[in-house]
């Protein structure tokens, strides 16, 4: 029996993280479709990065074909656009699809303030993830995934030693976690680590906050989360 070889799509892949992403996976070989609203767009991005890797691995499209390509479908656009873009993606996805929210909703930087997510009262839920979740149908997978990964760090391939870093995932789909796990696992030297249930995502989007406050005070784009004192187990 052949195994399943799960595709990935970045929506709205064209930005900093999406670029990012790509080109990790891209490095060791794993074929990524590149969404945008503009093909144009994606076309350029995608030779940028496919020049670096000297290879075609990088596939551009619309987001719309990019769903439909993919199985594992990654939200890469800023937490603002993330419902706008995915509604009327939404009858492209079926239930053999993952979804993956790595958007963080924070709030507007303000100079001297602290760095902070948005309250549910404007969120209209407790986290990102969580408002993806009421979004989507019911019986398509969401997962929360690479929501602490520095973006600058992903995108500069001389700085191997910055991704010793853990990647937390969490859903209530077990099976779908599983499958987004593997993907984590391919990008070199990152550690995915089984963080429970889609709730969370309450506690993720704030270490992200917590990490651009870190970053700003230390001017600095890289830093990440690395747990201690977790066994070395089987997922």
């Amino acid at each position: 029996m052949l195994e399943m070889i799960d595709k990935i799509g970045l929506i709205g892949g064209t930005g900093p993280l999406g670029q990012g992403l790509a080109l990790r996976w891209g490095l060791v070989g794993e074929p990524v479709c590149m969404g945008s609203r503009q093909q144009e767009k994606a076309d350029k991005i995608a030779l940028e990065i496919n020049s670096k890797l000297n290879s075609q691995i990088i596939q551009p499209m619309t987001n719309e074909d990019c769903i439909q390509e993919a199985d594992i479908i990654l939200i890469t656009t800023p937490f603002n656009f993330m419902i706008k873009t995915i509604e009327p993606l939404l009858p492209h996805l079926t239930v053999e699809k993952i979804l993956v929210d790595v958007t963080v909703p924070l709030k507007p930087f303000e100079k001297g303030k602290m760095v902070d997510i948005l309250p549910p009262m404007d969120l209209k839920a407790q986290s990102a993830t969580e408002l993806l979740r009421k979004v989507v149908p019911p019986n398509i997978p969401v997962v929360g995934a690479f929501k602490t990964l520095s973006n600058s760090t992903l995108r500069d391939i001389n700085r191997l030693p910055t991704l010793y870093q853990d990647v937390f995932i969490f859903s209530k789909d077990k099976e779908a976690k599983n499958r987004v796990k593997e993907k984590a696992l391919k990008i070199e030297h990152l550690r995915p680590v089984d963080a429970g249930g889609t709730l969370s995502a309450r506690h993720v989007e704030r270490f992200t906050a917590f990490l651009i406050g870190l970053n700003r005070r230390y001017k600095t784009h890289d830093s990440g989360i690395k747990v201690s004192g977790l066994p070395t187990r089987k997922w």
